[in-house]
């Protein structure tokens, strides 16, 4: 039995889809992966699945009328490798992967394919009916967030939360207390929005006792380096890339996680990476208001929410004063609970949508 996981991006990007490899290699089944090489980078020789590489430079700042021709370009390419191979069972990333494979997933894969959906994409507001066919049809339909519910058509779902099972059980750690004298504050990832870092450069730059670091890369990373040195931020850091393997040494050394986002449909429904590093290292976390994350941020105590009107650096102050590690761990725990409960539940769906 053999199934292919057909990514918008590269491996290193996605880094859900061991959430599938898992479940699959539990029951000795075989995995490939189909992904847009967007960059051309140097495939990762350390990743153990046949990889069919499609090598197009679709850059994410590219226009949308480049952006669809690319996908066009790329859902021909994907077309080609499906049908020179017999897969029990694929799973399809992105709605824009989707929506431009409908007719040969609707007509060849019809409820033997997963729709996983990671985040908003523009083109929900012109291909309603076809998302609508595409999930209906569907072996199974994973969301990444249950704010998606808001934006897509009504269907039945399961969450895939942005952990994997093994990191809910091996990579927890105790919450720590914070040095009042010694503040830092992390942005890690990928650094895709130039407005919402430099509100957080402007709150917190060159204040006393407080430290601003930027790990990742990402297409505001340069914008961000040339706007810290004409404002001559000296507590800012920028760090740059890092390997995935020393991403929690990293969060470890901060005292909160920055997962302050715009206010716009792609980020209000959306819980970011970040927004489980922080639980899993125990990291109170600094999110906007009005989404989804601020909601479980006040439900769960997680952290500090922040709107455009408010004092970043007292609110940060303040909370790091009254910091009560131990009880912030309890907290986090009441949440990753729900997370193991979904996971399971994720596990489970993906199971029983093969029809061993």
């Amino acid at each position: 039995m053999k199934v292919a996981l057909i990514l918008a991006t590269n491996v290193e990007k996605s880094p859900y889809i061991q959430y599938y490899i898992d479940v699959y290699k539990e029951k000795n089944i075989d995995v490939e992966v189909i992904l847009l090489n967007r960059d051309k980078r140097v495939l990762n020789e350390e990743f153990p699945y046949k990889i069919h590489s499609c090598d197009i430079i679709a850059r994410e700042t590219a226009s949308c009328v480049r952006k669809i021709y690319d996908y066009f370009r790329y859902s021909r390419f994907v077309r080609r490798i499906l049908k020179q191979s017999d897969y029990s069972q694929i799973v399809v990333f992105t709605i824009a992967n989707a929506v431009f494979l409908s007719y040969y997933l609707l007509s060849y894969y019809k409820k033997k394919y997963i729709f996983d959906i990671r985040d908003y994409s523009p083109l929900v507001k012109y291909t309603v009916p076809i998302i609508k066919r595409l999930l209906n049809n569907s072996a199974l339909n994973c969301f990444s967030s249950p704010g998606f519910r808001s934006w897509l058509p009504a269907c039945d779902y399961v969450i895939c939360h942005n952990a994997r099972r093994k990191s809910l059980d091996e990579d927890i750690v105790n919450a720590r207390d914070i040095d009042v004298e010694n503040v830092k504050v992390l942005t890690i990832g990928q650094l895709r929005n130039f407005i919402t870092n430099k509100m957080l450069m402007d709150h917190l730059g060159n204040k006393s006792r407080i430290t601003i670091q930027f790990s990742g890369m990402g297409i505001a990373y340069d914008l961000l380096k040339k706007y810290e040195a004409k404002k001559m931020y000296n507590n800012v850091k920028f760090t740059g890339y890092y390997p995935k393997k020393e991403e929690f040494s990293i969060v470890d050394g901060c005292d909160f996680m920055n997962i302050i986002l715009p206010d716009d449909t792609l980020s209000r429904y959306l819980i970011s990476n970040r927004f489980y590093l922080s639980l899993l290292r125990r990291k109170p976390m600094i999110v906007s208001s009005g989404g989804i994350q601020a909601e479980y941020v006040k439900e769960y105590d997680l952290g500090i929410i922040i709107s455009s009107e408010d004092d970043i650096y007292s609110k940060i102050m303040i909370y790091a004063r009254s910091f009560d590690p131990i009880q912030f761990k309890k907290n986090c725990d009441r949440f990753l609970e729900m997370v193991r409960s979904d996971m399971q539940i994720f596990s489970r769906s993906v199971f029983y949508s093969l029809n061993l």
